[in-house]
């Protein structure tokens, strides 16, 4: 061997070694306690979780690969309560298409989950990566469709090996936690209620500022609220964009649609809502509430999504989204509660 290539060789050696201890490294410390710190401040994305108590929230940051737990305190003020470490796409960036391995970025809701069990039935042997129990988001949302963002399955899961855990950037796009923290964060978890903001990073925002923006966007949905059951029409679709698109109808369909209602119903009808959760990404606000509607011929009572993006008039609502749910004591009882304030 020749003086050339035997330097070449220890050059390669030395990189290989300095590889190996740098990963050493970083296990030991995402692995350290001391060295995981949680999140400090309020989120700006939230500005609001609603009336109900306890309420949760998750914050899955990338760059700092955790996912925050937060709860609702009666003040509306927040506390996180757990922090886990957790790994994303092998791809940096916001997802835009099928197979790019990237975690999206954006407002979402944990709509449903799947325990072992029925990973191992889905998809046989190579269940085994998403570890004992995957929750479901609701990737694509509407925000996603409106730019033409594809792709789905985009779970929290837990892992073959905690070991996967040591390489930060590593999945096709899910998030993915150790296994006993995949378990763990299910007490947190009510499907369709539970909202997971995915960011690079969340901003903090004051209490004083969260304030404002939520008595802001309250006395909107209150407005838009009234118009509806008073029938006012030409006010009520001025909270909708001419971008607006929902059950196959754009702003003009929307108008006939409720206008055509409103006759049938001559007019009479209630909306009571709860005290909306407000989430905020971006130049997108994500408004959901229970909502009981009541006519002469129609009572109605459920979950109400509204989205609404930025434009040069305000936030405009791009969609709506209906789940008819049954009335139970707790969801009655929030509803009521609002309407008292309101009075």
């Amino acid at each position: 061997m020749n003086t050339k290539s035997y330097v070449l060789n220890i050059k390669i050696i030395f990189i290989i070694l300095y590889t190996l201890l740098g990963v050493k490294s970083y296990a030991e410390n995402i692995f350290s306690q001391s060295s995981f710190t949680a999140f400090n401040g309020i989120p700006s994305a939230f500005i609001s979780l609603g009336a109900y108590h306890p309420t949760f929230a998750m914050v899955v940051e990338k760059n700092f690969h955790r996912l925050s737990v937060f709860k609702l305190l009666p003040d509306g003020n927040y506390t996180v309560v757990r922090t886990y470490l957790a790994i994303t796409g092998k791809e940096q960036g916001d997802k835009k298409q099928r197979g790019d391995n990237r975690t999206p970025e954006g407002i979402y809701f944990i709509v449903g989950q799947k325990d072992g069990s029925e990973l191992v039935r889905q998809w046989g042997p190579a269940a085994r990566k998403y570890g004992p129990r995957a929750f479901i988001l609701d990737y694509p949302n509407i925000f996603d469709k409106r730019q033409r963002k594809t792709g789905s399955g985009i779970w929290i899961h837990g892992v073959d090996s905690d070991a996967r855990m040591l390489r930060p950037f590593d999945t096709e796009g899910c998030v993915a936690l150790k296994n006993e923290d995949v378990i763990d964060i299910a007490q947190y978890v009510s499907e369709f209620q539970t909202p997971v903001v995915i960011v690079d990073e969340m901003q903090t925002i004051s209490m004083d500022a969260i304030q404002k923006e939520r008595q802001r966007v309250f006395k909107m949905v209150e407005d838009w609220r009234k118009s509806w059951e008073n029938s006012d029409f030409k006010k009520y679709l001025s909270f909708y964009s001419d971008n607006f698109q929902s059950l196959g109808k754009n702003k003009d369909g929307w108008r006939e649609f409720k206008s055509k209602l409103s006759e049938t119903r001559k007019g009479s009808i209630t909306v009571q809502i709860s005290e909306p959760k407000i989430l905020a990404f971006r130049n997108q606000l994500l408004v959901e509430f229970f909502q009981k509607y009541s006519s002469p011929d129609k009572d109605d009572f459920g979950r109400k999504f509204l989205y609404l993006r930025q434009e040069k008039e305000g936030f405009k609502i791009i969609a709506e989204k209906w789940y008819n749910s049954q009335k139970n004591q707790t969801d009655l009882a929030v509803l009521n509660d609002t309407k008292k304030r309101h009075d």
